[in-house]
């Protein structure tokens, strides 16, 4: 890690978080821990024991999202810590968060950082910006050695292309991702992260042209052919958002919304 970051990695390893989610410290005496993590007691004591290797005390928890491998710890560590808990949306948890807007500068001893709302992957999604080392704390939004999944109903595609452009405009050095090593080169990573959504559009476009309705996962083995069949899931949560952001683009019809229990069905204008 950076001089002044220490990462400690939750033990939920799947394949939605890949070796776990990471949790950071960063600070003096004075401590910040950015995404606390699942409820899990062996993490919770592994929070604190770094917090004590580095000399210092948890005043801080912020959270880029409220996923349950993000969020969740973050009641018992305040409780146990007494930190004041901030977030873009403090209703969707039970920690009596602060609430934190786009644009809002978090201090903490000689520490600054830009809270930057990055909705997208979720729509009350935060990447924290430390202009001083240039890092940017990029949870769920960059990760490393793979692709963050946008989920249709929690986030939009739209929104994610644009958050990527955002954070491309602040030039990190830097990125501290929620799932993955550490990036060094976090200008190259941005724009194949955007290359690649562009790409992915475009062979969604494709795929569906000259078919009959469908559902994102009849689109999911063509598009991610040599992929594990685990991870379909998932591919076919991202195609949806893709074929969103196309009917609102007015190239898809989206022809059947679908219903809980069946998918929603599309047809491409030009079939």
């Amino acid at each position: 890690m950076t001089r002044s970051v220490t990462r400690v990695l939750a033990p939920n390893p799947s394949v939605f978080t890949g070796r776990g989610t990471n949790t950071y410290l960063a600070g003096g005496a004075s401590l910040v821990c950015i995404d606390p993590g699942p409820d899990d007691d062996h993490h919770l004591a592994a929070i604190l024991e770094a917090a004590g290797a580095r000399g210092g005390h948890i005043d801080t928890i912020l959270l880029t999202h409220s996923h349950p491998d993000h969020r969740p710890l973050a009641l018992r560590l305040a409780r146990q810590t007494g930190a004041a808990v901030q977030c873009f949306d403090p209703s969707a948890g039970r920690e009596n968060a602060q609430p934190l807007s786009d644009g809002d500068v978090v201090r903490i001893g000689d520490l600054e950082l830009l809270a930057v709302h990055t909705p997208g992957h979720t729509r009350d999604h935060l990447c924290f910006f430390d202009p001083a080392e240039r890092v940017l704390y990029s949870g769920d939004h960059i990760l490393n050695g793979t692709t963050s999944v946008v989920h249709p109903g929690e986030g939009d595609m739209a929104d994610y292309m644009e958050s990527l452009r955002r954070v491309q405009v602040l030039q990190p050095v830097t990125i501290l991702p929620g799932h993955g090593e550490r990036v060094e080169d976090a200008g190259a990573l941005i724009a194949e992260y955007i290359a690649h959504r562009l790409e992915r559009e475009a062979q969604v476009r494709s795929v569906a042209l000259g078919r009959t309705a469908f559902t994102p996962m009849d689109l999911v083995p063509t598009l991610y052919a040599g992929y594990p069949v685990e991870v379909y899931p998932l591919a076919a949560w991202t195609v949806q958002a893709h074929l969103d952001k196309l009917v609102h683009d007015g190239e898809v019809d989206q022809v059947d919304p679908g219903s809980e229990t069946e998918p929603p069905r599309y047809l491409a204008r030009n079939a």
